[in-house]
């Protein structure tokens, strides 16, 4: 059952009715099995797979969650289990192809994977989950609300990636009221008139860009326009289903993480990354930059750091190297972005004379820049160098 499915509207109206009309200690339990119903819908027998690994995440957290090994353990076994399902394909290519030398006419048959609905959302907080209560920062629970915390449907597809110790609290203190009503309803409109009206509108603009034959048999005026589309479809997409699931969480009473702010009148590509996709920077932020040692150790080990987080944040949007790449390119923009702020716009203090010139200017470097990246999203690399290639002129 997925956002904009006519049975969704309906599903949503039964789940909080439910919620608010069973006694509260049941409510978690609720949540859990309305999860349950939720995803079996759409996904089947891999609530099993989830459930089993679920379980295994919560006994090792509560019987050893002061022992490291397995933490490190559940952490290795929870990635394996997405590697498994969303990247075992795409290794098994970039070993032959390598092994070959980038030479080979025929390429190994592959096992089709069906992929997991939301694997990589419930992967990253399996992972959150992990790492706070080893470090102390969960207290004691019930497994029904560990469960209901994973569960949560509004939040399972599309995020936003909640946090256990802002979630499960609010599951007893919710009540009903009529603010939440409206704002949960108009969120949810907003959103979908974002996905379905707006968004899905872009598809016939983006076409040029979908194929090797429509880059290169396109104008460079052409291709630029379908790219800009492309940077409002993408955001209009992201943030319509953000809303939809952060409209359907104020329907319980409950807030989840906000997700998108106006991202792209951002005048740097690190305010850039603060406001898109919120949830996702601030998870990549405190489990892989800062245990590397985000930015306290020196600049050229931070610049380090910045590729390889957002390297992460770019496989985990997609099995192909092109996701990689995205995330490098932008892991290179904040390089250069935390370089200029620190060694050479202080030599240019003559940037202050025109304070609103510099902030639009640079607003708009920043646009053009995350646009051009898109392409990189969207297309295979031999494709992306083409693009370029006409985009030039060339």
């Amino acid at each position: 059952m997925i956002f904009n499915e006519a049975l969704y509207p309906l599903f949503l109206v039964v789940a909080v009715a439910v919620f608010f009309w069973v006694p509260v200690s049941w409510r978690a339990g609720w949540l859990f099995v309305s999860g349950l119903v939720f995803y079996g819908y759409y996904a089947d027998f891999f609530l099993l797979l989830f459930a089993l690994e679920a379980l295994a995440v919560f006994w090792l957290m509560k019987h050893y969650r002061d022992r490291r090994q397995l933490f490190v353990l559940a952490v290795v076994l929870c990635t394996l289990i997405l590697g498994y399902y969303k990247y075992r394909n795409m290794a098994i290519l970039s070993w032959h192809q390598l092994s070959c030398g980038f030479g080979c006419q025929e390429l190994p048959q592959l096992e089709y994977l069906l992929l997991p609905l939301a694997i990589s959302f419930f992967t990253f907080e399996f992972i959150h989950y992990l790492a706070d209560a080893h470090q102390g920062k969960i207290e004691r629970h019930s497994l029904i609300e560990f469960m209901a915390f994973i569960m949560f449907f509004p939040t399972m597809i599309a995020g936003p990636i909640k946090r256990f110790q802002g979630f499960v609290p609010q599951i007893q203190r919710a009540r009903f009221a009529w603010g939440h009503l409206q704002a949960g309803s108009t969120r949810i409109l907003i959103g979908s008139a974002k996905k379905i009206m707006v968004a899905d509108s872009m598809d016939l603009w983006i076409q040029p860009l979908l194929s090797e034959q429509g880059v290169s048999q396109s104008t460079p005026g052409v291709l630029a326009v379908a790219l800009l589309a492309y940077s409002l479809k993408i955001y209009l997409d992201f943030s319509g289903y953000s809303d939809i699931a952060i409209g359907s969480a104020r329907l319980f009473g409950i807030e989840v993480p906000e997700n998108f702010n106006w991202p792209y009148l951002r005048a740097n590509i690190a305010m850039f990354w603060r406001n898109w996709h919120i949830s996702l920077t601030q998870w990549i932020t405190d489990y892989v930059f800062i245990p590397l040692g985000g930015s306290r150790v020196g600049h050229w080990l931070t610049v380090r750091n910045l590729l390889i987080a957002m390297a992460v944040s770019g496989i985990w949007h997609g099995a192909a190297w092109h996701f990689v790449f995205w995330g490098l390119y932008h892991g290179i923009l904040l390089g250069i972005q935390r370089t200029y702020r620190e060694y050479i716009k202080p030599r240019l203090p003559w940037l202050a004379r025109w304070p609103r010139t510099y902030q639009a200017s640079m607003t708009l470097l920043t646009f053009v820049l995350v646009t051009l990246g898109w392409g990189l999203f969207i297309m295979p690399l031999p494709r992306f160098g083409l693009l370029l290639q006409r985009l030039v002129g060339l």
